[in-house]
């Protein structure tokens, strides 16, 4: 099973090393930051590929004011272009992605962007949730027939619901909601983990965990209701400037992330009320067999304060007793000595 199939099943747990924008623009930086991800133990790194021109209009600061009449202010545009990676450079990084046994893959903001991720073949699409209202991109994605990891933060059921409809309907065969707030960063008070099993039992798919808070964990917990698919936002290390290091882990904080959310699932186990195998020992210490109270003779008929109940519980079960009460005894048994089904006729 490779690694996207294993985000569909939900078999295992998938890790994604959120990118993003932390780059700042630079494919040094990109490239460093894919080597960490890959020896903090990440399946996979996401990217965000935009036009900024495309995402925002010129005249945002005006609208958002409510300005009475709206002014050209291209300063949105300008910021994001900043973090603008080019193909040829998208295209080195896959590579070393790849090289190093990572999914590479990005969140679309437009319907160009997704024709260039498709000429990079990236095998899978996220859309953000700001898009899951975006109608003509999320046709354009399900069109590819890719897997599609969605979020779902701002967003209220009826508008999720519509999205995956219209992915559903334009070609989409593999799809995964992720829970997520968007708050940045997310206080405790607002994470609303249990959304997850919510989410899962209104859509019927697998839902994971876009984490948005300072520390890996709320992605821990996420784990113990169900969520195997984990997107935290990484940055190179403790203190770098990057537009989204407030929600950000560095690699030594990614591991531990990780680890925490591998001993999380190990823990939930699968909920099987018989005690485990790996009990055994313990039981045959901490248990009780039945016992001779004294010494008995053969012929005599065994009596209930014949017998004493004690550890360990490697002899005769108590729940043998009965059977045994009445019982002529063939041969003699010396005092504090197990009980045994050869010692009766």
């Amino acid at each position: 099973m490779n690694d996207i199939e294993r985000v569909f099943r939900g078999e295992e747990p998938f890790f994604i090393a959120e990118i993003g924008i932390n780059h700042n623009g630079s494919l040094d930086a990109a490239a460093a930051m894919i080597r960490e991800a890959a020896s903090a133990g990440a399946n996979a790194v996401k990217f965000q590929t935009f036009v900024p021109g495309e995402m925002y209009s010129r005249y945002t600061s005006s609208m958002l004011r409510n300005d009475e009449r709206l002014v050209e202010d291209f300063s949105q545009i300008e910021f994001f272009g900043r973090f603008v990676l080019g193909e040829d450079e998208y295209r080195v990084l896959k590579k070393e992605a790849e090289a190093r046994g990572l999914v590479f893959f990005s969140s679309a903001f437009d319907i160009p962007s997704v024709e260039m991720l498709e000429r990079l073949d990236v095998p899978i699409y996220k859309l953000a949730s700001s898009e899951v209202t975006n109608t003509p991109l999320l046709e354009r994605v399900g069109a590819t027939r890719k897997p599609v990891i969605m979020s779902t933060g701002m967003s209220t059921a009826a508008e999720i619901g519509g999205a995956v409809e219209t992915l559903r309907a334009s070609g989409t065969r593999e799809l995964v909601l992720l829970h997520c707030v968007a708050l940045y960063p997310l206080p405790p008070e607002s994470a609303n983990l249990s959304r997850i099993s919510s989410l899962r039992a209104m859509f019927g798919l697998q839902v994971g965990f876009s984490d948005h808070a300072p520390d890996g964990t709320g992605c821990a917990l996420a784990a113990m209701l169900g969520a195997r698919v984990f997107e935290k936002h990484f940055m190179l290390r403790e203190g770098y400037d990057c537009p989204d290091a407030a929600v950000s882990l560095s690699p030594g904080a990614f591991r531990k992330m990780k680890d925490d959310v591998e001993k999380a699932i190990m823990m939930f186990g699968r909920g099987g009320i018989d005690y485990d195998f790996s009990e055994k020992g313990v039981a045959n210490s901490a248990r009780r067999s039945l016992f001779s109270r004294r010494l008995l003779r053969a012929g005599e008929v065994l009596r209930r304060d014949a017998i004493a109940v004690k550890r360990p519980g490697v002899g005769l079960p108590v729940a043998e007793m009965k059977r045994l009460l009445g019982r002529t005894l063939r041969r003699d048994v010396q005092e504090d000595y197990p009980l045994r089904p050869e010692d009766f006729e």
